[in-house]
């Protein structure tokens, strides 16, 4: 699992560089704001899924440790009725 996350960090990476570079050879200022626009789109674009994906990692964890805490607090309150009831 954690061989996939460098991979698509890397491909994230190489496709905000390719939109980044593509429009190079614009000469003229009307071609110059459509490309900075377009620049805008992809930034806005990958922030959103950068925002999405760290808000699924956070809710992943909170989840986790929701379970976790709920399991733990279980077996603390069974064993503590366990010692209260039998080692009298």
């Amino acid at each position: 699992m954690r061989f996939y996350r460098p991979v698509i960090i890397l491909l994230l990476g190489c496709t905000t560089l390719s939109c980044a570079t593509q429009n190079q050879n614009i000469n003229d200022q009307a071609a110059s704001t459509e490309a900075l626009s377009s620049r805008e789109e992809a930034v806005g674009f990958f922030s959103s899924i950068y925002g999405f994906m760290r808000d699924t990692e956070r809710g992943a964890y909170g989840l986790m440790y929701d379970i976790r805490d709920g399991t733990d607090s279980f077996i603390y309150d069974v064993q503590k009725d366990y010692y209260e009831d039998y080692q009298k």
